[in-house]
Formats: structure tokens, sequence, C-alpha cells
């Protein structure tokens, strides 16, 4: 997020400051979502290997990418909500500082960039996979959903 919005030398210059923080919360609140909702792997497997089933691979990635690219959908909104409540009726310095903050922590810099490179992987993995008929899934939900993973994936390798 750096490269989009600078660092202002004092955090009452910093420009942008309510898409800074909107951008941000909403980026690790959808991240957080799809993580949770990769859980579905090992449950489905666990569940299987109990009972006895057999695992049909493709089909468990593709329900896995839309639910992935659901969670990620409503994670942002998520984000978007909490930013609001939080931030309503505060003062534009309050923006600034927060903002501010964010930009300058090396960390959250980090996560930015790691989160971006996971999205893109996982978006062009997705796309692949259902244009060569390995998922049973859209092209698009393929895309959005193999997005959602490789932000989550991509944060956990980080």
């Amino acid at each position: 997020m750096d490269s989009l919005y600078p660092q202002a030398p004092y955090a009452e210059d910093q420009p942008n400051a309510p898409a800074i923080l909107y951008i941000h919360v909403m980026r690790a609140s959808a991240m957080t979502f799809t993580f949770f909702s990769l859980a579905r792997i090992p449950i489905t497997l666990i569940r299987n290997r109990v009972r006895g089933l057999p695992v049909n691979t493709s089909a468990l990635l593709a329900r896995t990418l839309q639910s992935s690219g659901r969670a990620f959908v409503a994670g942002s909104a998520v984000g978007a909500f909490m930013t609001w409540g939080r931030m309503r009726d505060r003062e534009d310095i309050e923006w600034q500082d927060r903002s501010w903050r964010i930009l300058g922590n090396k960390g959250e810099v980090q996560t930015d960039w790691v989160t971006m490179g996971g999205m893109g992987a996982g978006a062009v993995a997705g796309a692949l996979a259902a244009r060569r008929g390995v998922l049973p899934v859209s092209v698009g939900k393929s895309v959005i959903g193999g997005a959602a993973a490789g932000s989550s994936v991509g944060k956990k390798k980080y």
C-alpha cells in the first residue's frame, strides 16, 4: 500500500487517510475470513477418512475455492462496516494518524506486499485450473476463490 499512498512526513499531512484505513481493514478482514474458510479441506479429508469414503480432490478444491471467494467478499464487507463503525464522527486528524501509523509499520507494509503477491498467484492458478477443466467451476469463481485462498496462503507463508 505504500506504493499507492506514500507516507507523509507528519501524520497531520497524510492525504487519502480514509482510503488507506478502509483498504487496510478490508484486506485484513477478508484475509481472516478466507483463512478460516480454508478449514474445509482438512475437515472434509478427516471426515471422509473416518467414514471410509473416497475423496474427490477436484470437487473438494472447487468447493473450497467457492467458499473462499464468498468468505473474501463477506470479509471485505465486514471490514468496511467495522471501519465505518469505529471511525464515524472522528476528526480528520484521527483518520490521518491511524493511516500514517499503518504506512509507517514495516510489518503491515510487508504483509500488504505478500498478500498481493499471493492473491495474484492464486488468481492465475485458479484461472488456469478452470480453463484447463481441472476444476468443475467457472473461471470467474475460480479466479476470485484462487485470489482469496492465495491471500491467506501468502500470509501464512510469510
